[in-house]
């Protein structure tokens, strides 16, 4: 019997009208006025209701290079319910349901990645129906990839889909997993979804990181100290620039880190700029698995990061304030 993965968060995190949430995409895709970008086969893409992110996740899909020679999508997110370590979780299910139409999942892939061993033990395993069904940063691309897709004139039916969960691994492991999707980033008819909010500053997130400029943040990450964390005891009035605009230089470094670094030591870089700054990127496993793959590609491969958009979902000026930032990035690759 073929099991369908239900929209779970339809109806709240999103419409599950299909007329009206067809028309708040793709009203957000055409206000993008992003031009297809020949190559872009990594999007990094925020996952919060559409109401909040939509406006700034249609500027990494209306970038994918989305055509008819694409025959798979892997989409990766991290898990915000459950702990685990050393594995990839892949979905058990045979389709993606979306109030805009149904995605296919590749079980054949799924289940040859689930079979895969390095050293005797299991890479991948087939993710829980229930905690797959609770997780929100793989459903928000859903019905985003779909209104793309049918946007690009690209049948459902031509293209299948590997939702892949990534939680908390050491360096060796993700290598591993690296060495593995390489195999399909050298394939130009794999495309790769990394889902990921940016920072979540406030209290109630725990973290209240701040630097008073981008020279701050540069001195900090040289001498390899970790930045400010603000505290009732803080006198704000004595800092430079107001939280919201140090949250900003705060990702955007994290964009800088990503877009500047060498190939070969790019995860390096990343891991040592969530070590300094502590910034609360929630999709930043994924994104470490994805910076693993893109190591094992071509000495001669051109690897390109552009960040056409970036928002918070508010302009915090106190510590009794919280924000989330969005951004939309993609990744070129000429092989």
């Amino acid at each position: 019997m073929s099991l369908s993965r239900p929209a779970t968060h339809a109806g709240s995190w999103y419409s599950r009208n299909a007329a009206e949430l067809s028309s708040q995409l793709q009203t957000y895709l055409n206000n993008s006025k992003k031009p297809i970008v020949k190559n872009s086969r990594i999007i990094i893409s925020p996952h919060a209701g559409y109401r909040y992110c939509g406006s700034t996740m249609a500027y990494s899909y209306a970038s994918l290079d989305l055509n008819e020679n694409i025959k798979r999508i892997f989409i990766l997110g991290p898990s915000h319910h459950i702990f685990f370590s050393n594995e990839i979780f892949v979905s058990a299910f045979d389709s993606i349901s979306t109030p805009l139409g149904d995605l296919k999942v590749d079980k054949d892939l799924c289940s040859k990645l689930v079979r895969k061993k390095i050293s005797g033990k299991k890479i991948f395993s087939f993710m829980n129906q229930d905690v797959d069904t609770d997780e929100h940063s793989l459903e928000m691309q859903f019905s985003m990839l779909v209104q793309t897709l049918n946007w690009r004139k690209v049948p459902l039916d031509n293209v299948k889909v590997i939702p892949m969960m990534v939680s908390h691994n050491t360096k060796e492991f993700d290598m591993s997993v690296g060495k593995i999707l390489s195999e399909y980033l050298n394939d130009p008819s794999n495309l790769f979804i990394i889902s990921s909010d940016f920072c979540h500053w406030g209290r109630r997130f725990e973290y209240t990181g701040y630097v008073g400029s981008e020279d701050e943040l540069k001195e900090a990450t040289e001498e390899e100290t970790e930045i400010e964390m603000l505290t009732s005891r803080s006198k704000l009035k004595h800092h430079q620039i107001p939280i919201w605009k140090s949250i900003e230089i705060l990702d955007k470094h994290a964009m800088r880190t990503l877009s500047d670094t060498q190939n070969s030591d790019r995860y390096d870089a990343w891991k040592q700029y969530l070590e300094i700054t502590g910034n609360t990127i929630c999709g930043e496993r994924p994104i470490g698995v994805v910076l693993a793959a893109l190591a094992y590609l071509p000495e001669n491969s051109k690897v390109t990061f552009e960040w056409p958009h970036y928002s918070q979902s508010s302009q915090v000026q106190s510590l009794e304030e919280s924000s989330v930032s969005y951004t939309s990035g993609y990744v070129t690759i000429q092989l």
